[in-house]
């Protein structure tokens, strides 16, 4: 009996520790319940000898150093969100010369890419905009991508606008502080450093209420090309034909070479990307277009003489987003930073990606042309890469509000063969395989 007893108390402990252990269990799962499945942010990064400072809203995280501080090998300690992981890894040494980018990964596979700048301070070289402010409206320094912006309130007059401006201790601004500026468009200002180098800022001024004039819904074609393919100049000439007519300011054609006859041989030039190859998706002809769609597929594949009615459907489409581009490129390291403001125009639900290209126009090279090779023919608007991945970055996984404002920020080093004087930044935003939305910007 007391064997028994023994038994049966030893059971009714195991059964009370089986639900004390799932009651524990769904603590742990209770901030799942509360939403964090979904949260994927930097906490904290931390680098011996730096202050750093995470701007959430832009998702740059700026490190600054002392003057002489070796930034070629770092090591940060990075704290992120409850159950999101980061890449690469805290921990890991890298080189934060030119900036770093990582990416961090909720739980529920949503990311959220951030960059990482060093800022070696020198004095004598120190040439940053460290407030903007009009009549008592601070602005938003975009440090990395040199974009200021403020948002006034409603009915301001943008056209006599007098800002106060602080910058970095013995440097100078052009336009002065305290000088009256017309803020209608952009506004280039020239920051100098006591060693004569200089930086420049767009600042753009906003008005609530009046923030957004839509500039109208802009379609992007992919025209899937190759400089072996006979037929594919006379298909590039019909889409630039139905351009002209249909409105050449809202409608741009970007050349993707991909496929067998993107392939180069000989005096033939090579335009492949690894982004162009992702997108033609293993298909086998050319010349084959695509009309605001991120890849091809057997549902979006287009011949030429096709894409008259899709060009024209998307052209009537109400526009979901305005987007707006700042790039800022300095000549001398080829540097070229980009800031990048997305406002949703209205209620929409889905996952949302946003996606920044760099493309050349006007390069001139052989092309495969009936009857034999063009050696002088002009290539329009070749795609050279993307600054953030094939499919970009995922902004929102469920819904957008109107009104709602994103920030994005990129960085890259522009190709010594590339003429700067012709590269174009094309961004556009999409949800799922269907783009909404393009906007396109010279680099300087």
């Amino acid at each position: 009996m007391i064997g028994t007893m023994k038994r049966l108390f030893r059971i009714g402990m195991a059964l009370l520790a089986a639900m004390l252990f799932m009651n524990a269990c769904d603590v742990e799962k209770e901030p799942y319940i509360q939403g964090e499945e979904d949260e994927k942010s930097i906490l904290s990064f931390k680098v011996d000898g730096a202050d750093s400072f995470i701007d959430e809203e832009s998702r740059v995280v700026r490190l600054d150093f002392e003057a002489g501080t070796d930034v070629s090998h770092l090591t940060p300690t990075i704290m992120v969100s409850t159950y999101a992981t980061i890449e690469p890894e805290s921990g890991v040494a890298q080189d934060f010369t030119n900036p770093v980018y990582y990416t961090v990964t909720a739980m529920n596979g949503t990311t959220a890419q951030y960059m990482v700048e060093a800022v070696v301070h020198d004095a004598d070289n120190e040439k940053s905009i460290l407030s903007f402010t009009i009549d008592g409206v601070e602005g938003d320094i975009n440090e990395t991508a040199k974009i200021v912006t403020l948002t006034m309130p409603e009915d301001t007059d943008v056209t006599q606008l007098v800002p106060t401006i602080e910058v970095s201790e013995g440097a100078t601004i052009s336009p002065a502080s305290g000088e009256a500026q017309d803020f209608t468009d952009p506004v280039t200002y020239t920051v100098t450093a006591q060693n004569g180098t200089t930086a420049d800022y767009e600042v753009m001024v906003y008005v609530e209420g009046g923030v957004l004039e839509p500039t109208g819904k802009t379609v992007l074609i992919k025209d899937f090309t190759g400089v072996r393919c006979v037929n594919c100049p006379a298909a590039a000439e019909y889409v630039h034909n139905l351009q002209h007519q249909l409105g050449e300011d809202h409608i741009f054609i970007m050349s993707v070479h991909a496929g067998y006859l993107a392939q180069p041989l000989g005096q033939f030039p090579d335009f492949l990307t690894d982004e162009g190859t992702e997108w033609y998706n293993n298909h086998d002809s050319n010349p084959l277009f695509a009309v605001d769609h991120v890849a091809l597929t057997d549902g979006n594949t287009l011949l030429a003489e096709q894409i008259d009615a899709p060009v024209a459907a998307a052209l009537e489409e109400k526009q979901s987003f305005e987007i707006m581009v700042t790039p800022n490129y300095d000549e001398t390291s080829r540097q070229l930073n980009v800031g990048v403001k997305a406002v949703a125009l209205a209620d929409k639900e889905g996952a949302f990606s946003i996606t920044a290209c760099l493309v050349e126009d006007h390069i001139i090279g052989w092309q495969t042309i009936v009857g034999g090779v063009d050696r002088e023919y002009d290539f329009r608007n070749v795609l050279r890469g993307t600054l953030n991945g094939a499919y970009g970055d995922i902004f929102e996984s469920i819904q957008v509000e109107a009104d709602e404002t994103f920030n994005f920020n990129y960085s890259t080093e522009l190709n010594a063969d590339y003429n700067a004087d012709n590269c174009y930044l094309m961004v556009y935003i999409s949800l799922g395989d269907q783009i909404l939305q393009t906007a396109v910007k010279k680099i300087k």
